[in-house]
């Protein structure tokens, strides 16, 4: 009796192409025959019975075709070919497509993740106050986060004394009474 590590190995082989007829074979009796399959082997239960269904027909057919007399075939044995069936080739092909899907999609899903990790560290534990509301997610408040941002460079490298002046004005704007307005202005010129 074979370990289920010698069986899940004789699997991937059997997928590969590199398997013997005989152990073949044994694969579609073990799959066929046992009744309770461990957890690691009950995935591929149905694939080996069907295997086994085909490999079946195909044998059922070549013996029909061989006791036929008409057919003057009884001499004759059919060529064993060397190269792996059809459906061989087509599990890879299929497992291949598989694979890059699988990588696409597990490339774009991490990509996210780097990104949302990347948008943690940087702004993690911002918020806004939107009509009283608390907005902590950070892709939403992205957009505002940058704008205050790029206002703030924007002050940023603004010479200091343009500054002071809009300072002065906006205060001196405020100022209802024009009297006072005007001594400000004075004490602030001086």
């Amino acid at each position: 009796m074979k370990t289920i590590n010698e069986i899940l190995t004789l699997i991937e082989r059997f997928f590969e192409g590199d398997t013997t007829l005989e152990e073949e074979r044994w694969l579609y009796d073990y799959f066929r025959q046992t009744k309770e399959l461990p957890e690691e082997l009950k995935e591929y239960r149905e694939t080996f019975l069907d295997f086994d269904a085909i490999a079946f027909a195909e044998t059922t057919e070549i013996e029909t075709i061989k006791l036929e007399p008409e057919n003057n075939l009884l001499e004759m044995e059919q060529p064993v070919s060397s190269a792996p069936p059809k459906y061989r080739k087509l599990w890879k092909q299929i497992a291949g497509i598989a694979a890059m899907i699988a990588i696409v999609v597990g490339s774009i899903w991490a990509y996210q993740i780097y990104q949302n990790n990347l948008l943690q560290n940087i702004y993690g534990g911002s918020y806004m106050i939107v009509d009283g509301q608390r907005i902590d997610n950070l892709h939403e408040i992205l957009p505002e986060i940058k704008r205050t941002l790029s206002l703030a460079d924007a002050i940023e490298t603004t010479p200091t004394a343009q500054l002071i002046d809009e300072a002065e004005q906006d205060l001196l704007n405020q100022i209802q009474d024009a009297q006072e307005r005007e001594r400000i202005r004075q004490l602030l010129n001086q």
